[in-house]
């Protein structure tokens, strides 16, 4: 459920899905996603938007990179769907598999590092 997009790779990156443009040519549609896709090569100004959010998508990650780790490493081997995860910073060296539900239990702000 939600929006997906790509970029700065073209909007043909997303396979899989069958698209149609909406009229205005900003977004696309598909009877597989709840949702909108999004690709550099929509009308304006959604080339613009991706730019700022691939940008706001590296200053997180580089933050995120930055802070200490408060929770561990490598939680459950990364297999952590449908655990349960508190605010913190989780690092992981070794690949995340996510096979259901991760309920965030909020509060303070929640970091997850991979090296």
């Amino acid at each position: 459920t939600g929006n997906i997009a790509v970029s700065p790779i073209a909007g043909t990156a997303m396979t899989g899905f069958s698209f149609t443009a909406d009229s205005s040519a900003e977004f696309s549609r598909s009877s597989q996603v709840t949702g909108f896709a999004f690709a550099p090569t929509d009308s304006a100004p959604t080339p613009t938007i991706l730019t700022i959010a691939v940008s706001d998508m590296e200053t997180a990650y580089t933050n995120a990179s930055q802070r200490n780790n408060t929770q561990g490493y490598n939680l459950g081997d990364g297999n952590i769907g449908g655990m349960t995860l508190a605010p913190g910073v989780y690092t992981f060296g070794t690949d995340i598999n996510i096979n259901s539900d991760i309920p965030f239990d909020g509060g303070a702000i929640l970091d997850i590092n991979i090296n």
